[in-house]
């Protein structure tokens, strides 16, 4: 990830290009529930933002919000 723009930042931006609305993009958004983004898109939105990173869909399943999904990445680095 570019050392550059902040993770959080990061993820909004891939978020916004998956057609979600600017307004429902918050850190405490549920991914699932409120933003309608289910695994095999959270899969790609990791992806994405962690290139060559191995994703283990049953990891993710604990990546509940947009902070969480921020943390996740984070710990990838």
């Amino acid at each position: 990830m570019s050392s550059t723009k902040t993770t959080y930042s990061q993820v909004y931006d891939v978020l916004l290009e998956v057609g979600l609305e600017p307004s429902e993009i918050t850190s405490e958004a549920a991914l699932r529930a409120d933003l309608g983004v289910d695994s095999a898109e959270l899969v790609e939105i990791v992806t994405r933002l962690a290139p060559g990173s191995k994703v283990d869909g049953k990891v993710l399943k604990s990546v509940v919000t947009v902070a969480d999904l921020v943390v996740f990445l984070d710990n990838l680095a």
